[in-house]
């Protein structure tokens, strides 16, 4: 474990060390990310979520790691008020000796960081064909709009629920040349749609 100038600075604590979830309190103006190496060469790490959680005001890190071995997950932070670049606030190593569940989170982009968005649910990024959740559901702040691009013709419209929850009702089946499904928000103040995750269809 070692901590960067930026973690005390920012007053960042951490609320708790999960074996693949980190945990951490941060002021309002900072956003949380997480990335991972894994350090034997060309072994894949695996793949993260980081995602604010707005019932306890915490950002969750998540770590789903692909093989067994030394894995060293940082920590990066971001002032929302400065113009200064991501910078590492903390590193933790840690070493998986069994992969106990096979997972892959899905790919979130910097919108989805700075709209402070949390995924509820499906957690697994690749979606299988022949049994498709029901329906994605996230927390969006400050956007009037969610649609899913499943392809270049099919769009469908999320529902809001409350508290800037959405729920869109993914169809039961889906053309075999869709390989992705495409989460989007519509901004208040943006005339275009910005993807918030990325799913991957097999």
């Amino acid at each position: 474990m070692r901590f960067w100038p930026a973690f005390h600075t920012y007053l960042v604590d951490i609320i708790s060390n999960f074996p693949n979830k980190l945990i951490f309190r941060a002021p309002k103006n900072v956003r949380l990310r997480m990335t991972v190496d894994h350090l034997e060469l060309n072994e894949n790490p695996g793949s993260c979520l980081t995602h604010y959680n707005h019932d306890t005001c915490l950002w969750e890190c998540y770590h789903a790691p692909y093989t067994t071995g030394h894995h060293r997950r940082f920590i990066w932070l971001l002032d929302s008020e400065s113009d200064d670049p991501w910078t590492t606030a903390a590193r933790f190593d840690v070493y998986i000796e069994k992969i106990i569940e096979s997972l892959y989170y899905p790919i979130t982009t910097n919108i989805f960081n700075a709209l402070r968005c949390q995924l509820i649910t499906p957690m697994n990024g690749i979606l299988a064909k022949k049994s498709l959740p029901e329906d994605i559901i996230i927390r969006v702040p400050c956007v009037r709009d969610i649609q899913l691009q499943i392809d270049e013709k099919t769009l469908v419209t999320g529902d809001c629920l409350q508290n800037d929850i959405y729920r869109v009702k993914i169809p039961p089946s889906v053309d075999d040349h869709s390989r992705n499904f495409v989460l989007m928000g519509l901004c208040f103040n943006d005339m275009y749609y910005s993807i918030l995750i990325t799913y991957k269809i097999e």
